[in-house]
């Protein structure tokens, strides 16, 4: 796009079709993300590209994949269909009755767990018409998606989020080792021995708190001379339960989480046999929303729902 561009003999729409062809990598999703028909698609992909004098996305066996130059623009892109949404909601009051904002939020799998079912079972009470969606992306890029206005709240525990974000603290969280109901060793007690001589499964989300957990693990264990003996890494926490129901695992992980699979399958939470600090669960967003008048509905909401849970109830 030439400086001189006058914004009024361009069609506004192309950069919606630019944005959906980013974003799903083929003309023919996205036609049917647009309701446009495929050809109409490809016609709106030849203007873009006389447009902005790029060919923009080159076809290949993985879809259609952006040059650099459509890199670039599809973060300008973002940023202001951002602003835009957030101009079209100002100034207008919000009634959660009658709302059908749509909210993204980034949590791990294990904080899909915890704050989904209750926020979800509140919102159809109070605000049927607000969707959830939820993300967990790499720390990096969720950061950025903040900043874009692609993920409107964070909760968690995040170490490494900029200083424009803005905080709330909800809660302490301290873990525990989740165990079979009929575990040969372990029994309502668990001793440090017992601990140790048992074989573990350990989870590594991308998004969340859990690596704080490991990192203090490992630096308290290894003073003392113990390691655990690892025998699973998981990426997911989807399964878990089931791992641990039909196998002699230990897996240490939030106690809330712990509340929550030993009330539905055949396992049950036990104390860890040593301190670990617990760690602060808090909502983070971005400075642009920190006046939106929904944003602080929500803001206000997921407060309400989760301060001070307290987790000696999980145990």
């Amino acid at each position: 796009m030439t400086p001189d561009t006058d914004l009024r003999n361009v069609d506004l729409n192309l950069l919606l079709v630019f944005d959906v062809l980013y974003r799903t990598r083929s003309t023919t999703r996205a036609a049917e993300s647009l309701h446009l028909t495929q050809p109409s698609v490809s016609n709106a992909l030849k203007r873009l590209r006389s447009l902005f004098d790029d060919i923009l996305f080159v076809k290949t066996a993985d879809g259609m994949q952006p040059t650099p130059r459509a890199d670039g623009i599809a973060a300008l892109v973002d940023e202001g269909f951002a602003s835009l949404r957030l101009a079209l909601q100002a100034g207008r009051t919000f009634d959660p009755a009658t709302a059908t904002r749509t909210f993204r939020l980034y949590v791990s799998d294990l904080g899909q767990a915890i704050f989904i079912p209750p926020l979800v079972a509140h919102l159809r009470q109070v605000a049927p018409g607000v969707r959830i969606v939820t993300a967990d992306p790499p720390l990096d890029a969720a950061q950025q998606m903040m900043k874009l206005g692609q993920i409107d709240l964070a909760i968690g525990m995040f170490s490494g989020l900029h200083a424009d974000f803005h905080q709330q603290r909800l809660f302490h969280e301290t873990y525990a080792a989740l165990v079979r109901n009929d575990h040969p060793t372990i029994g309502a007690m668990l001793s440090v021995e017992q601990f140790f001589a048992a074989d573990h499964v350990v989870y590594t989300p991308t998004a969340g708190s859990h690596a704080h957990f490991e990192a203090e693990f490992n630096a308290q264990s290894s003073h003392d001379g113990n390691a655990r003996h690892v025998v699973l890494q998981l990426a997911h926490s989807f399964g878990l339960d089931r791992i641990v129901s039909s196998s002699d695992l230990v897996a240490c992980i939030p106690s809330r989480l712990a509340r929550v699979l030993a009330s539905r399958h055949d396992v049950r939470a036990v104390a860890l046999p040593f301190d670990i600090a617990p760690v602060d669960i808090t909502q983070f967003w971005h400075e642009r929303y920190q006046r939106d008048e929904a944003h602080q509905w929500l803001r206000a909401l997921v407060y309400e729902l989760f301060h001070d849970l307290r987790p000696s109830a999980v145990l």
